[in-house]
């Protein structure tokens, strides 16, 4: 089972156009919507592959800047007929703009090229113990058993996975995987990894120390 790739659509103005939310949604994306500089900077996690920005002008160059993380790619919605914000958006961090007015088909199609170009920088299929990994085809096998996973669940894991063998404090797994700005991400932190221990059956080798999982560290150890 394929995971779909999260998409945060955000404004650093006022407001987003509607009508985005529904379009990525209907294209097989999970989208979160953020408004303002600090919620869309608490919004961005490792869930975010790509984060579609409504740029309204340069006053908001600064901010746009603040955005920048190494694993969310960052296109901008820019207005008609400003091509110097379109060079100071790609030069301060942006990594594709499209213009209004423009087609719903040509943005989704600029999305799956940035996606497209992630997928480059990803390591080949791996294995830690009897899990087997596919960030390319986003999926994640158990004993060789596909497993079926939410977009949480397999952040939690690539997370987990990139470090293995290493202690992960909780703040950090919640964060990274949930963003600053969810308040609940703790709470969702636990849930979430028993709700993986019992896809696994409980399996020993990664959910039977309450402090280790992957052969890494449990989420739920501090």
């Amino acid at each position: 089972m394929r995971v779909p790739y999260g998409v945060l659509l955000g404004g650093l103005g006022s407001y987003v156009d509607s009508y985005l939310a529904s379009l990525l949604t209907d294209a097989g994306y999970q989208v979160w919507v953020a408004i303002g500089q600090q919620a869309v900077i608490n919004t961005l996690s490792r869930q975010v592959e790509v984060a579609l920005i409504d740029l309204p002008g340069s006053t908001y160059l600064d901010q746009m800047v603040r955005l920048h993380a190494d694993f969310t790619g960052i296109l901008c919605i820019i207005g008609p007929r400003n091509d110097q914000l379109i060079v100071a958006a790609l030069e301060g961090g942006a990594d594709d703009y499209i213009p209004r007015p423009f087609r719903s088909d040509e943005l989704l199609a600029r999305l799956r090229a940035q996606l497209r170009r992630r997928q480059r920088y990803l390591p080949p299929p791996f294995s830690i113990g009897r899990l087997h990994f596919d960030l390319a085809q986003r999926t994640v096998t158990y004993a060789e058993t596909p497993l079926a996973l939410d977009l949480s669940t397999f952040t939690l894991l690539r997370v987990l996975a990139e470090k293995p063998y290493h202690i992960l404090p909780a703040n950090e797994v919640a964060d990274l995987v949930w963003g600053r700005g969810n308040e609940h991400r703790h709470q969702l932190l636990a849930q979430t990894w028993q709700r993986l221990c019992q896809q696994l059956d409980n399996a020993p080798e990664l959910c039977g120390n309450p402090t280790q999982g992957l052969g890494l560290t449990s989420p739920n150890a501090v």
